[in-house]
């Protein structure tokens, strides 16, 4: 996916019970760092990233992974 130009945007999303938020981030680093903090509050968390796959906990590594290949134009 090319992002010429553009930001490269990774969407938090959480849900507790019957509520629900969706966030926007810049950063693989930064929405990990969010959806940690949703969390370690109770909420039940994962991340699209910029392919559109999403990215449970358990599976982190693999969007720093997407983030760095996004940013060096690979």
């Amino acid at each position: 996916m090319s992002r010429r130009g553009g930001a490269v945007t990774f969407f938090v999303n959480a849900s507790k019970g019957e509520n629900a938020v969706v966030t926007v981030r810049l950063s693989g680093a930064v929405a990990i760092a969010k959806t940690r903090s949703l969390q370690d509050e109770g909420w039940q968390v994962f991340i699209t990233g910029p392919d559109g796959n999403r990215y449970h906990p358990s599976e982190f590594e693999k969007l720093l992974a997407t983030d760095s290949t996004e940013r060096s134009g690979a």
